[in-house]
C-alpha cells in the first residue's frame, strides 16, 4: 500500500470510487457481483489505497454497470 492522506480511516484516493457509486446509484452488492466477490471481501478491497489504474478500473465497471 502506497503511503498517503488517510481521511476517517479510509484512503482519499477511494473516495472517487465511493461517489461513483453514489452518484450511479449502484449499491456495492451489485458491484461485488461483477467482481465475484463478496460485499464483505469488496469493502476490505476499498479500505486500501488503489492506484491510479484500479481507480479508473472501479469507475469503469460502476459506470458499466449502472448503465
Amino acid at each position: 500500500m502506497k503511503s498517503g492522506i488517510r481521511k476517517g480511516g479510509k484512503a482519499i484516493a477511494n473516495e472517487i470510487v465511493f461517489s461513483e457509486l453514489r452518484f450511479r446509484n449502484v449499491s456495492p452488492a451489485r458491484l461485488a457481483k461483477a467482481l465475484g466477490l463478496t460485499e464483505k471481501v469488496l469493502m476490505q478491497v476499498l479500505r486500501f489505497e488503489l492506484d491510479e489504474q484500479e481507480q479508473l478500473r472501479m469507475v469503469q465497471l460502476i459506470n458499466n454497470i449502472a448503465a
